[in-house]
């Protein structure tokens, strides 16, 4: 774990990340990753867009092999974290418009429609379950806000998971959906039993 210090911020950088960087980037030759990288910067920075706007200051972010966290000092609620929970996205459906305008249907183009629309779904450890939980716990409360959104994230799993095994059988190989599929179903369940 690399800890770096920028301003009053902790930056904690598990030694995974920057080698799987490295991994992904030295054995592709599409372009991809590279474009996922850059997308996902685009992502991060639109809700730390949000977060200082909205006078929120983060004090820990920890940048690991399955993604950043962003922790705060105070609690976010209501409005406001709804829309910072969506800034993600919308960061990334900007992007897409001006590339699209600029190239058409182009790889980078279709990588940051792609990580738009997925973080949108309204599965608790992406986006969009953040926005769904925010904006129930402000109208049913904490546990009802929470039941709600276990059971949402349950049922877009299911058929998920279910057509990332279906695509693996067909092509045999493509095991990317199957895999973040199962990545956020463990995500749900371990935070269950926290």
């Amino acid at each position: 774990m690399i800890k770096i210090y920028i301003g009053r911020i902790e930056y904690r950088i598990s030694l995974l990340f920057p080698a799987t960087l490295v991994v992904l980037l030295s054995i592709d030759n599409t372009g991809i990753p590279a474009w996922c990288i850059a997308a996902s910067a685009m992502h991060e920075a639109g809700h730390f867009v949000a977060m200082y706007a909205f006078g929120y200051r983060p004090h820990l972010v920890r940048i690991g092999f399955f993604g950043i966290s962003v922790h705060h000092c105070e609690e976010l609620s209501g409005s406001k974290a709804v829309l910072i929970a969506l800034a993600g996205p919308a960061m990334n459906m900007i992007s897409f418009a001006v590339l699209f305008s600029i190239s058409w249907w182009t790889t980078p183009a279709l990588v940051h429609l792609i990580m738009a629309v997925f973080n949108l779904m309204p599965i608790e450890a992406l986006d969009g379950g953040q926005a769904l939980y925010y904006f129930l716990a402000e109208l049913k409360g904490v546990e009802k806000a929470e039941r709600i959104c276990f059971i949402v994230s349950l049922l877009l799993l299911m058929p998920l998971a279910s057509v990332g095994f279906f695509l693996l059988l067909k092509n045999g190989y493509n095991f990317t959906l199957l895999g973040i599929s199962i990545y956020l179903g463990l995500l749900l369940i371990l935070k269950r039993r926290r």
